[in-house]
């Protein structure tokens, strides 16, 4: 079984307690929590650049459950 750490708060825990987060696909915004990837409607926005589409083309990113650090080792 494959743990993770978080590099900031020292969290460990299993891939399954992770949180995926929407990414855009353009700039890679959407950890930063003043900076999340906007819902409107059906679709998602980008707050950074003019980026707009359904969450299916957005990235899916996993960060920390405890802080929202993207930056996870694996153990």
């Amino acid at each position: 079984m494959t743990t993770y750490t978080c590099t900031r708060c020292d969290w460990k825990g299993s891939k399954e307690d992770l949180k995926p987060v929407p990414v855009c696909p353009d700039c890679a915004t959407g950890h930063n929590p003043m900076y999340r990837i906007m819902k409107k409607g059906d679709l998602l926005e980008c707050p950074s650049c003019s980026w707009s589409g359904p969450r299916e083309d957005a990235l899916s990113e996993p960060e920390c459950p405890e802080c929202k650090d993207q930056y996870l080792r694996e153990e």
